[in-house]
């Protein structure tokens, strides 16, 4: 699987939903925890790589919840997802994270992480070499003109 070892943590209030979400990213190799409120994901112990939040929970809502635990370290980044139409939270979910309604479905929270994960990828050791040995190149020869003068 592409995704082993990725751990996600799913925070929404809604059943069906949380269910069908979390099968779907457990077949794409996710580890998946589920919570269904604030307090419940606040009090994980463990961090996760990414969040799928919902933003209408029944004791807050996603964008505080994501706050919170990007600032405790539990995640470093999120994803709101949601069928929320307040545009003021709206507008306070993209300064923090990406929303994806669910009418756009669960094919558009994957090709996100799926995105994100070829955003975030460790580049491979030889483009770091070579960053390493052009990085080196630039400044010996800068350094050559600066002694030169």
């Amino acid at each position: 699987m592409e995704n082993a070892g990725q751990r996600l943590l799913v925070v929404e209030d809604d059943v069906t939903v949380a269910r069908a979400l979390s099968r779907t990213l457990a077949r794409r190799g996710y580890a998946v925890a589920i919570c269904r409120s604030c307090t419940a994901a606040r009090a994980l112990a463990q961090t996760f790589d990414f969040a799928v939040l919902d933003l209408d929970l029944p004791d807050g809502n996603g964008v505080d919840l994501a706050r919170d635990l990007m600032a405790d370290g539990k995640v470093p980044s999120v994803l709101f997802f949601t069928g929320s139409c307040d545009s003021a939270m709206l507008a306070r979910a993209r300064r923090v994270g990406t929303v994806v309604t669910k009418a756009e479905g669960s094919s558009s929270v994957l090709a996100f992480l799926a995105s994100f994960a070829r955003e975030h990828a460790d580049p491979p050791q030889s483009q770091t070499a070579a960053k390493v040995g052009s990085f080196r190149a630039s400044s010996s020869s800068s350094l050559r003109r600066q002694r030169a003068r």
